[in-house]
């Protein structure tokens, strides 16, 4: 009997350890995750609030709005965000695109310029916009990103000679979260030699004993360093255009 008891007391310590340790590892994670939402993981976004977090589809347009445009707001804003908004004709009439905004600050982003250029799926980060000299809308939250994308503007070459570096600026409603209303401006960059004889090898600083790590791999006409303000077009500048745009969340069904 006193080895009956001794067994049966053995096996609710164990059962009770077993409980405990479930009870750890499925709450944990959940106040983890419970942390990390009330934060908004340091973008300036309390994630139990309407936010701008998720995927997005919408239609990009030059500023000015082109003829077909007549939306007095779409014009409004195109003045403010970029005055005049001189365009350097190598921009189309119009690019959809589909943006996702990550709660990690990442933002990946697809456009229809893909197909006619036939550049790589952009990557970058975004974060909220405060004091930087853009222009505010009144009773939105300013965010920004920046994202890179490689491209060719010669299809079937098999060769990379561009990259482009977005500036994209979105304004968000918490009384309208599922549309918001922003501006983009892509800056070109040529980090490829001129034309295909040395089969799109990209140009690169001459190495430094200083810097082992870095040399050889650092382009000479380098797209990460921070963009420009506004949007200065060539020859002075490299921003192609000003483009305005309304998207709209995608939801889960």
């Amino acid at each position: 009997m006193r080895n009956d008891h001794v067994r049966a007391l053995r096996t609710k310590i164990f059962a009770c350890c077993v409980a405990a340790a479930m009870l750890v590892v499925l709450t944990e994670p959940t106040a983890v995750l419970a942390q990390d939402k009330g934060r908004g993981l340091g973008l300036g976004v309390d994630l139990n609030d309407p936010n701008p977090i998720g995927a997005w589809f919408g239609i990009a347009r030059p500023c000015p709005p082109p003829a077909g445009d007549t939306s007095p707001d779409h014009a409004a804003f195109c003045a403010v965000v970029c005055g005049a908004c001189p365009n350097s004709g190598a921009l189309p009439p119009e690019m959809p695109l589909i943006s996702t905004l990550l709660a990690d600050g990442t933002v990946l982003a697809d456009d229809a310029g893909e197909l006619g250029i036939n550049h790589t799926t952009a990557h970058g980060r975004w974060a909220e916009s405060e004091n930087d000299g853009l222009a505010n809308r009144p009773g939105t939250q300013r965010f920004k990103a920046t994202f890179l994308w490689l491209g060719q503007n010669f299809l079937g070459s098999n060769k990379l000679d561009n990259s482009v570096r977005v500036r994209f600026v979105t304004y968000f409603d918490p009384k309208d979260p599922d549309r918001m209303i922003g501006f983009i401006q892509p800056h070109f960059f040529t980090p490829f030699p001129p034309g295909f004889t040395t089969g799109g090898i990209i140009n690169v600083i001459p190495a430094n004993p200083a810097d082992t790590i870095a040399s050889n791999h650092i382009p000479v006409v380098d797209p990460l360093p921070l963009l420009p303000a506004g949007c200065s077009l060539p020859p002075a500048g490299n921003c192609l255009g000003t483009y305005h745009f309304v998207i709209r969340r995608i939801k889960a069904e």
